[in-house]
């Protein structure tokens, strides 16, 4: 009988020994979930809604950038200014990339429950892996700061667990796979009457930007065609000739400036310069001799302004826009060559101008794309040009040549490529 009782007791005594470590395990686990979990009361400052991704300032002046996953239901409908709850998880991971690795960015389907109520929000947990940049480390406070594929800066804090040597190679520039669970919880609690315009608090508002390219004409003609006589009575045939003709493929350079005003729009100013060189070329006959010409470089400088629209904001964006500007020309010249002076066209003694200084306008369509390589984005841009006409050179009317100057306006298909810094 002693023994029976004795043996209840012992399986007592082990059932709340089991009951007793069960709750504290999953008190243990309960609490590594959150141990990263922060909750953020404060204002949205800024939203993108193509890299879904919001900014948000904190009752105590710090600012917080977060991505909201595509579960989060009627995204759409917040708005700058909103008093929002926000619930995310703080502590990331880090994976040194490898230089030959191609980029990630990833994110593994979420869980979500829609939240009730009038206004938006969502609670969802999401995981999410990319590829950046590392802008910022300390190691005291484990805080490493980083620019997501599509610009956005974040600042978190290293997970505890990551391998101490990982820790003690990172530093500012490194290229990482970071992964990370965001937007745990997001509800909007009131609304301002005030409407705030939906461009402030825009990080990377500014951007610097170089190109270099080829104009690819594929219309007009610096010299027309045209049939004339010199003073003393001889014939003249000139020839078309094209610009390309006379100077090669022809290039151009271009620095540009841009503001973005809306997240998916900045408005562009380039001040742009050519400058190319020209071989001796025969551009027709004086009665029956060749009419060789030694032309001096081709120089002009300009100004452009435009807008650019971009379909998305990930690593390859695509864009659309437009270019209009002047172009200001220095005089077109040229040095008759193995022309005797019976036979040599009168503009030879205007210094051999073919056409004045002058500016001329130019306008045309743009597209391509931008590749995101954190602050640095390369660049290609393509445009559909029309190029004005330059000015005539009113003597050459004396020997019948004046229709040379008459088709100089151009259309051509400029293709550049540079990169371009975001401030």
């Amino acid at each position: 009988m002693e023994s029976a009782v004795l043996n209840h007791l012992k399986s007592a005594v082990l059932m709340l020994s089991l009951v007793v470590l069960s709750s504290t395990f999953a008190m243990a686990q309960s609490k590594d979930v959150v141990r990263g979990q922060i909750t953020l009361k404060g204002t949205v400052q800024a939203i993108d809604p193509v890299a879904r991704t919001i900014t948000i300032l904190g009752a105590k002046g710090n600012v917080v950038t977060v991505d909201v996953p595509t579960s989060i239901a009627r995204f759409n409908e917040l708005k700058v200014g909103d008093a929002v709850s926000l619930s995310y998880f703080d502590q990331v991971s880090v994976r040194p990339k490898p230089a030959d690795e191609a980029a990630v960015d990833k994110t593994e389907p979420p869980v979500t429950t829609a939240t009730a109520g009038s206004l938006p929000g969502a609670t969802v947990v999401s995981q999410r892996t990319t590829t950046v940049t590392i802008t910022g480390w300390d190691p005291a406070t484990r805080v490493v700061t980083f620019t997501g594929p599509a610009g956005a800066a974040y600042s978190r804090r290293l997970q505890d667990k990551i391998d101490p040597s990982v820790l003690a190679a990172l530093k500012v520039g490194d290229r990482v796979d970071v992964t990370r669970t965001e937007a745990a919880q997001l509800a909007v609690e009131s609304r301002s009457a005030v409407t705030v315009e939906a461009t402030d608090g825009f990080r990377n508002r500014v951007t610097v930007s170089t190109l270099w390219g080829w104009e690819n004409n594929f219309s007009g003609n610096m010299i027309k065609g045209a049939a004339g006589q010199t003073t003393t009575g001889l014939p003249i045939a000139l020839n078309d000739t094209s610009f390309d003709d006379v100077y090669g493929r022809m290039t151009g350079f271009k620095i540009g400036v841009g503001y973005r005003t809306t997240p998916r729009s900045e408005a562009v100013f380039n001040f742009t310069i050519a400058r190319n060189s020209a071989e001796r070329l025969t551009i027709g006959t004086v009665g029956t001799t060749p009419v060789d010409v030694d032309f001096e470089d081709y120089n002009n400088f300009g100004f452009e302004v435009g807008q650019r629209f971009f379909f998305t904001r990930v690593r390859f964006t695509p864009f659309v826009g437009y270019l209009v500007g002047l172009n200001r020309y220095d005089d077109i010249r040229g040095t008759f060559v193995n022309v005797a002076p019976e036979l040599t066209p009168g503009l030879a003694a205007q210094d051999g101008k073919f056409f004045e200084k002058a500016w001329a306008f130019n306008l045309g369509p743009t597209a391509v794309m931008l590749v995101g390589l954190g602050p640095i984005e390369l660049m290609g841009e393509a445009q559909l040009r029309y190029m004005g006409g330059l000015s005539d050179v009113d003597w050459l009317i004396e020997e019948g040549l004046r229709d040379i100057n008459k088709d100089s306006e151009r259309w051509s298909f400029p293709v550049q490529l540079g990169i371009r810094i975001r401030f």
